[in-house]
C-alpha cells in the first residue's frame, strides 16, 4: 500500500468543493469528531429516506476524521454498520465518532448518528489501519 497521503477539498464526505458532495463540516469535540447534518433530498434511497449507503460513508468518513484529530493518518480497513431507525432527509442529526484504542497500528474506533431527540438513528464499530 501506499504511504502517501493526500487530503484535497473533493473528497465526496467531506469536500468542500465537491458539487456533489456531503460537504460535512467536522470539528473536534471533547471526545472526538462531531458534524451537524441535513441530508438533503438528493441522499435519498427510498422515498424522502437517507440511503443507506450514505449513512454508512457518514459513519466511515467520521471515523476516519476522529482518528485524524488524535494525529493519525489512517484507511478503512472493516466498516460494520447498524442502521435502528430510518433517516428521514431534510432532518438535522448529529454525527460523532471516537477513537477507542490503538494497537498495532490499528485503530478501533466507534461512529453514531442520532436525530434532534438524541435518538440513535445509526451506529458503526470502524476498525482503521495507519498509514504514514
Amino acid at each position: 500500500m501506499s504511504t502517501e497521503f493526500l487530503m484535497d477539498n473533493y473528497c465526496f464526505a467531506c469536500g468542500k468543493e465537491n458539487e456533489h458532495g456531503l460537504k460535512l463540516a467536522i470539528v473536534e469535540s471533547d471526545k472526538g469528531v462531531e458534524a451537524r447534518i441535513q441530508p438533503p433530498l438528493w441522499t435519498q434511497g427510498y422515498e424522502k429516506v437517507v440511503h443507506g449507503g450514505i449513512i454508512s460513508t457518514i459513519l466511515d468518513e467520521m471515523a476516519v476524521w476522529a482518528a485524524y484529530k488524535k494525529g493519525y493518518k489512517s484507511v478503512t480497513a472493516e466498516l460494520n454498520v447498524r442502521i435502528k431507525e430510518a433517516m428521514p432527509v431534510n432532518d438535522v442529526y448529529i454525527a460523532r465518532s471516537q477513537v477507542l484504542s490503538v494497537r498495532h497500528g490499528l485503530i478501533q474506533a466507534e461512529s453514531r448518528i442520532v436525530n434532534g431527540d438524541n435518538k440513535l438513528i445509526a451506529f458503526a464499530h470502524v476498525k482503521l489501519m495507519t498509514i504514514d
